[in-house]
Parts: C-alpha cells; sequence; structure tokens
C-alpha cells in the first residue's frame, strides 16, 4: 500500500505533463521577452528607495533582514542593468540556467528592497518563473547553448517536474488568498464584500475605468454574494486541481477569465501572474502548428512569438495615442490590451480541455 502511494506520488511529480524540448525552449523566449517588455522594474523609484534613511528601511521576515538600509541609486541601476543583460541572456539560450537563476535572485532583490517600505505586492512570480524553470532544460532548444554544445547545454536533460512546482506554488498563493476571505466572512450571506471592496477601490482608489462606474448601478444582494463564493470556491479550489494536469489547465483558464473581471470592475490586472499561466500552454503543440502553418520552416515558431509581442506593443502604441481604451487610473494600457488578448486564448483553451480533452494532452 504504501509503495503504491509512492508511486503514485512519484508518477504526478514527474509524469504529470508532457513536455519537449522544442515546447519548452518556446516559453522561455515568450516568457524572457514578457519579462523585459512589461515586467521589468520601474526605474523611477531608484532614486527615491536610494535616497531613504536607514530609518525608513523595514524589511519583510526573510533575507533581506540581512541589510540594515537601502543601497544607493548607482547600486540600484547596476541591479536593474544586471537584470536586462541576464533576461536578453535567457531569451537566446546563453548560459540558460545561469542566467534564469541570475534573473530570479535579482527580481528577487529588487522585490525586497521595494516591499522594505512597508507595502507588498503579489508580484513574486516574476521572480519564481525564472529560478523554477531553470532546471526545466528550457535552454536545450532553439538557444546558443544548444548551438555550441555548452555545458548548459549537456547539464540537465528535459525536465516536466518544475511545472508541478509551479502548479503547486500557484495553488498555494490562490489558497493563502482565499482561505483567509472564509475567515474574514466572506460567506457570510449578510455581507458582501465583493461589494465593500469594489467601493474601496472605486472611491478611495480612484480605480473608476472601464466598467467600474456601471458596476455602481448593481445593488443585487444575492449577485454580489455569488461573486463572494465564487471567488472563495475558486481560489481554494486551485489547490485541488493541481492533482491533476487537466484540471490544472480548467482552472488556469478559469483564472485568466477571473483576472479579465476583476480588471474590468476593478482595474487590477494581476499580470505577473499570466507569465506563470502561460507555462501551462501546450507550447509543443504550439511549435508544432506553427511549423506547419509557416512550411516546416525551423524559425517559424521563433517568428511568431516575435510577432506576437510586436502586435501588441504596435496595439499599445495606438491606443495611448488615441487614449483607447480612456485610462486616468493606475491601470497601464498594456495590461488592459495583453488581458484582452489572453481572454479569447483562454476561452478556446477551455472548450478544448472539456469538449475536446485529447486536442492537449501534454
Amino acid at each position: 500500500m504504501e509503495s503504491t502511494k509512492k508511486n503514485r506520488f512519484s508518477n504526478w511529480i514527474f509524469n504529470s505533463f508532457s513536455v519537449s524540448a522544442e515546447g519548452l525552449a518556446l516559453y522561455r523566449i515568450f516568457a524572457a521577452l514578457f519579462l523585459l517588455l512589461f515586467l521589468l522594474p520601474a526605474t523611477q523609484i531608484y532614486s527615491f528607495l536610494g535616497s531613504l534613511p536607514a530609518d525608513f528601511f523595514n524589511p519583510p521576515p526573510g533575507p533581506m533582514g540581512l541589510f540594515q538600509e537601502f543601497p544607493s541609486e548607482m547600486v540600484f541601476y547596476a541591479m536593474h542593468y544586471l537584470l536586462i543583460a541576464s533576461l536578453i541572456s535567457l531569451l537566446v539560450g546563453f548560459k540558460t540556467k545561469f542566467s534564469s537563476i541570475v534573473a530570479g535572485v535579482l527580481f528577487l532583490s529588487l522585490k525586497g528592497f521595494f516591499y522594505s517600505v512597508g507595502k507588498i505586492n503579489h508580484d513574486l512570480l516574476i521572480a519564481v518563473v525564472p529560478l523554477v524553470m531553470a532546471f526545466s532544460g528550457w535552454g536545450k532548444s532553439l538557444s546558443v547553448d544548444s548551438l555550441m554544445k555548452s555545458k548548459s547545454y549537456t547539464d540537465h536533460e528535459v525536465q516536466n517536474w518544475p511545472l508541478v512546482l509551479l502548479a503547486l506554488m500557484l495553488g498555494f498563493m490562490m489558497f493563502t488568498a482565499g482561505f483567509p476571505k472564509i475567515l474574514g466572512g466572506w460567506l457570510d450571506v449578510g455581507t458582501q464584500a465583493t461589494y465593500g471592496h469594489y467601493f474601496k477601490q472605486f472611491f478611495l482608489n480612484g480605480r473608476q475605468d472601464l466598467l467600474a462606474s456601471h458596476a455602481l448601478a448593481i445593488e443585487n444582494k444575492i449577485a454580489w454574494e455569488l461573486l463572494d463564493y465564487g471567488t472563495v470556491v475558486f481560489e481554494t479550489g486551485f489547490l485541488l486541481a493541481i492533482m491533476h494536469p487537466k484540471s490544472t489547465r480548467v482552472f488556469v483558464c478559469l483564472a485568466v477569465i477571473f483576472h479579465f473581471s476583476t480588471m474590468v470592475l476593478l482595474n487590477i490586472a494581476f499580470l505577473p501572474n499570466f507569465l506563470a499561466y502561460a507555462v501551462f500552454l501546450n507550447w509543443t503543440f504550439i511549435h508544432q502548428k506553427s511549423k506547419e502553418f509557416f512550411s516546416s520552416a525551423k524559425s517559424a515558431p521563433v517568428v511568431l512569438i516575435f510577432l506576437f509581442f510586436g502586435v501588441i506593443l504596435a496595439i499599445v502604441f495606438i491606443a495611448n495615442r488615441f487614449g483607447v481604451p480612456d485610462l486616468n487610473s493606475d491601470l497601464r494600457t498594456s495590461e488592459f490590451y495583453l488581458l484582452l488578448t489572453a481572454l479569447p486564448i483562454a476561452l478556446y483553451y477551455l472548450g478544448s480541455q472539456i469538449y475536446q480533452p485529447n486536442t492537449f494532452t501534454s
């Protein structure tokens, strides 16, 4: 019996997801571009943090406690440009494993200093993804390492357990967001927590873009209470969903829909989460189909990724010029269009999982 349980656990860890060197490489290119173009820290904060006295340094529990004060502005800029260099190295697949770890550590360090002024954001996935995927073998293909047959190429075979680890981290992350809501009374039918949260974002934080103003007219308590229950069930259920690849993908698709709804209603995008969600796309399938579409050209999948981001950047540039949509809150135009693009992909993928379960088998 105990041996059977161990076999099931090992099978879940090492055989849940089927990955390929080409699929992982395509995701690596996607992730590196996503981080470079949309998730780099804002440099405007460096001069502010560098000028703060040591008395303002209040690090969160962990390694940041080793520091006594904020570093200078020049140190922040040095870390920033080193981060960019590591992401470019990750993009081309040069010393891929090392570059992934360096990028993750630099993200963690910069975010650690940001959080040391008292406010902690939920964006650590931008550091977790490169750190975890460093051990996946995502530099085996479409990389400088593969051309040079360097030590980075031969160190590790393609592994699928990092996807399971990311799913586990996502599950716990969602659970730690959902369980306090249960303790906080979100399931109390006498109160509507989502309604209260909406009022806080709308009136106190000035997040009044997109459909936010239209929600003021919704006074139906049942509708708001259903949002309370739906949020709690979704966030706590994610941890159970990771036990099977199909349910993991279904919940990831639901997460994209959930975040899109949160964006249009509360003007909060949670963009770093999408970096982790994207790993559960079937990149092997995307790689194969793009090669077929472009007559088996080896560079076609990579060109497709660059074309995707090129189109997004062009749309964002034009939208900023014409003010479409008209945004006055802290929601960025790039966040709006990225989530708008992710929504139909999630809906299509969700339908494929439900009605054609064999379409995406990795």
